[in-house]
């Protein structure tokens, strides 16, 4: 074997596939037996000796024949039909390459560096072809894309021209309605003109006729304060008439009323009627149940002008009026609720007031407790009892001729009231009237 070495250098795919080689027969070789440069890579797995000494160890395949017979062995021991036919200077066409280059390098038979350039011109031209066959797909699809994007800038252009076209028709359409509407504006302002001059010859016209209206209101209001004067002359005079004629009437009445006390006073003294120090309501007994009451509101004008028209007596029907105007809450507080409003009517108007409620419903012991205000009377029917049988005694007690008002809603008890001569009053007016 010759031991020259070759003038060009080796490919980089043959160079790296002999690095390679190398590096993993430094794995199965002795540290002693390796070259000095290499034994500090020994150590070190195949993947970092590539990385870290793959110039290393192409150094020492290059000058040291023993390494390199060692991988030679390798690589033959591998391929040795291949390495015989690259010793024998014949290697197959289509044998790779890289594998030749290497076999060449590490046997290196007769003519290995000319095989070697050779190898190294075949591989270098193929690189060129895959360059330039790469070059060409590049220039190819560059093409293709200046092809494409000239075909958009095509379309771009054709449609930018169509829109174009239709803006420029749109434009059209639009200066020709603005026309048309400029035409029918100035229609209107010179329609709007006209009207204006109408509106001011008739606006002058109406100021001439408020002018003279003016006029002729201030000689009518002349004539009419005239007028005024003379019917106040008037009223003074028949207010005089009115005062006199009203003073010879209360004169005539006082002394008629005159005439009728003294009569009633004679009347009185020669029969000798004094205040007893009861009313007839007082004769009717209540039961033996008494409960306690609450207040509550109502309104009415005619109630109003009954109550105060003299010793009126009211008669409530208690529970029909507590459960009218608030029948959620308990008896006990419907009770004292109506009494407690009752009270202050019975004060303010000097009325008689008696409220009846059914014992039935009451409870035990509370009629000798329960407060009840001056003025007014509390009753409870007795067992057996309801409050309109109460109601009906009060009525019978009473003498004929004596206002008497029954405030129920009771449709008997209002027509019990009226047979006995008595006002009939809705519970829900006297509760108007206890509200106010």
């Amino acid at each position: 074997m010759a031991d020259s070495l070759p003038e060009r250098p080796l490919p980089a795919a043959a160079r790296q596939q002999l690095v390679a080689i190398a590096a993993e027969v430094m794995s199965r070789t002795p540290i002693a037996e390796l070259p000095a440069g290499l034994r500090r890579f020994a150590r070190f797995a195949p993947s970092k000796r590539l990385r870290l000494g793959a110039s290393e160890i192409a150094a020492a395949l290059a000058v040291d024949e023993q390494f390199r017979d060692a991988v030679a062995r390798v690589v033959l021991d591998t391929s040795p039909e291949l390495a015989e036919q690259v010793r024998a200077g014949k290697p197959p066409e289509t044998a790779d390459p890289v594998d030749v280059a290497v076999i060449a390098y590490l046997t290196r038979p007769d003519g290995w560096t000319e095989l070697l350039a050779g190898i190294a011109d075949r591989l270098e031209s193929a690189e060129a072809r895959r360059g330039a066959e790469v070059e060409l797909n590049r220039l190819q699809a560059e093409l293709a894309r200046l092809t494409e994007a000239n075909r958009s800038l095509q379309t771009e252009r054709e449609q930018a021209r169509s829109a174009g076209r239709t803006a420029a028709a749109g434009q059209a359409e639009e200066l020709a309605e603005l026309r048309r509407r400029l035409r029918s504006v100035q229609a209107e302002l010179r329609t709007a003109v006209r009207a204006a001059e109408q509106s001011a010859a008739e606006l002058d016209r109406l100021r001439a006729e408020r002018d003279a209206h003016r006029a002729t209101g201030a000689a009518e209001l002349r004539r009419l304060r005239g007028r005024l004067a003379d019917l106040e002359a008037e009223l003074e005079v028949s207010k005089r008439a009115v005062r006199a004629a009203r003073e010879h009437d209360s004169a005539r009445l006082w002394l008629l009323l005159e005439t009728l006390g003294g009569a009633l006073a004679g009347l009185r003294a020669e029969l000798a009627v004094t205040d007893p120090g009861i009313r007839p309501g007082d004769l009717v007994e209540s039961g033996t149940v008494a409960v306690a009451s609450r207040p509550s509101t109502v309104d009415g004008p005619l109630l109003d002008r009954l109550l105060e028209a003299g010793p009126v007596h009211l008669i409530v029907d208690g529970y029909n009026l507590t459960k009218t105007g608030y029948g959620s809450l308990a008896l006990a507080d419907q009770r004292s609720r109506l009494i407690g409003a009752l009270g202050p009517l019975a004060a303010r108007t000097g009325a008689e007031v008696t409220v009846a409620f059914d014992g039935t419903t009451a409870p035990l012991g509370t009629a000798a407790v329960l407060p009840t205000p001056r003025g007014l009377r509390v009753l409870f029917s007795a067992n057996g009892q309801l409050a309109d049988d109460l109601i009906r005694q009060l009525l019978r007690a009473e003498p004929a001729g004596r206002p008497v008002l029954v405030a129920s809603s009771d449709a008997e008890v209002a027509a019990a009231a009226r047979a006995a001569g008595a006002w009939p009053v809705p519970a829900p007016v006297l509760l108007g009237r206890l509200e106010r």
